[in-house]
């Protein structure tokens, strides 16, 4: 991910032996023209390559390149955390985002809106896909300018199935229940922004079996696609409804649909949804703010708790070092206190600082994870199934509090049940959880790395 974070094998490679990223062009196919821009390309393509080299290097699954009064600051982010990177004069981080435009099939004369692209690239010999999206901001002395947020998907880690990101079989059943039975209506998978969420989202329809029932993809996935599930083409003019019928004709079960958005076609979708089973993702916190978010967009509470039938939430925690992560056993008590298996023998935790020698020198840092004590992400997940009860606090025009309520008087899915899983077979550690669950704690900063080595211009 640039989803879950990266954990590719070959980063023991040696700090002194780092290769420039290779760019391979654009996901929409558009060329780039070097040569009409070549001022442009002598400017920006060097610290283009340095700074995306640079990120990789360090396992970043995004960096954001701003503009912060009199320089540009980039921020890294390894595992969710930010970590400094380096500064640009203004000119010099323009021409850095003007580049990584051109090359991502961006207009590079279009400064004033938002744009997002693709670029494919290689970086010691592992494929990545960048994902190259642009903000218009004020600059220097209120001057127009743009900041840059560039995420990495390391295609060559597959992640296409529920097991492959841990999706619960509780989740994994009622998502094939929906299918099996008929039911019709809208499941939604919500997460905030940069967390993985298409993937997720894709993942979930997999809990589906395409080889029993008939699934179909709808909407811009861009290079994504699930395996023995087609993308169903929109007639061009035809309303979205008109498509869903076409599709129930083809005895289709699942439809996923990309991100909902627009509240008149998503009202239609809703209205819609009588006889096949949508699947959609939406930008939100968690399943109670996105049941909410959902209600304000199709407008009417009453055919959202008729029609939505659950609502999954996915939050990523990090990961203990499988290198550096140290064994404890438990107390009964803080095994009672968390409501783990009274049972459990052992937990795990992030090592302590290392200690100095007796001649006063430090030893060489984690492998790993460089002494943080986590590498890459998991996922745990909740979901709210939208049952009776849940339908009229819904109907009622409900507020987060309220749902939550309902959700507990389920005994619904919850992250903090949820995470247990992964502290009782060691994948993450208490301290972990009481960071994510408690609104985080001060990071400690990144060692400062030797200076990339230059290299001939590729």
């Amino acid at each position: 991910m640039a989803m879950f974070g990266r954990d590719d094998d070959d980063d023991d490679e040696d700090e002194d032996d780092i290769e420039y990223v290779l760019f391979q062009g654009a996901t929409n196919g558009k060329q780039p023209d070097l040569e009409e821009n070549r001022k442009l390309a002598a400017a920006g393509m060097m610290p283009a390559k340095e700074l995306v080299s640079d990120a990789l290097s360090r396992r970043c699954e995004m960096f954001k390149l701003q503009i912060d009064g009199p320089k540009a600051v980039a921020s890294f982010f390894v595992d969710g955390s930010k970590r400094p990177g380096p500064r640009f004069p203004p000119p010099r981080a323009n021409a850095v985002i003007q580049v990584l435009k051109l090359l991502a099939g961006l207009d590079i004369t279009v400064r004033n809106k938002p744009q997002r692209g693709g670029l494919k690239a290689e970086y010691r010999e592992l494929p990545f896909e960048l994902t190259v999206k642009t903000t218009p901001v004020k600059g220097p002395g209120g001057k127009p300018a743009e900041s840059l947020t560039v995420t990495f998907r390391n295609t060559k880690t597959k992640r296409a199935t529920p097991e492959d990101i841990g999706i619960p079989e509780v989740i994994q059943s009622r998502l094939r229940n929906l299918a099996a039975n008929h039911e019709g209506g809208v499941a939604l998978v919500v997460g905030p922004p940069e967390s993985g969420l298409t993937t997720t989202a894709l993942c979930s329809v997999r809990c589906v079996d395409s080889y029993l029932y008939q699934c179909y993809l709808v909407g811009d996935l861009g290079t994504r696609e699930i395996l023995n599930v087609p993308v169903f083409k929109e007639e061009e003019g035809h309303p979205i409804e008109q498509t869903i019928e076409r599709i129930q004709r083809n005895e289709g079960n699942l439809i996923f649909y990309s991100e909902f958005t627009d509240s008149e076609r998503v009202k239609s979708i809703v209205q819609s949804s009588m006889e096949v089973t949508m699947m959609s993702e939406m930008h939100a916190k968690d399943a109670a703010d996105g049941i909410l978010k959902f209600v304000e967009l199709v407008g009417e509470p009453n055919l959202v708790a008729e029609q939505l039938k659950c609502v999954i939430s996915h939050k990523l925690i990090r990961k203990l070092c499988p290198r550096c992560r140290e064994a404890f056993r438990p107390s009964p008590r803080l095994l009672l206190q968390m409501g783990l298996p009274e049972n459990t023998a052992t937990l795990y935790r992030k090592a302590p600082p290392p200690e100095a020698d007796e001649r006063g020198e430090e030893p060489e840092p984690c492998r790993g994870c460089d002494d943080v004590g986590f590498r890459a992400r998991t996922a745990i997940f909740e979901m709210i199934d939208v049952t009776e009860g849940m339908k009229a606090v819904i109907a009622s025009g409900g507020d987060v509090a309220a749902i939550r309520a309902q959700a507990k008087e389920d005994k619904q899915l919850t992250f903090q049940k949820d995470a247990l899983r992964l502290v009782a077979d060691g994948t993450t550690g208490l301290e972990e959880l009481q960071r994510v669950f408690s609104g985080g704690k001060k990071k400690r900063p990144m060692k400062k790395k030797r200076p990339m080595k230059k290299r001939p211009r590729p």
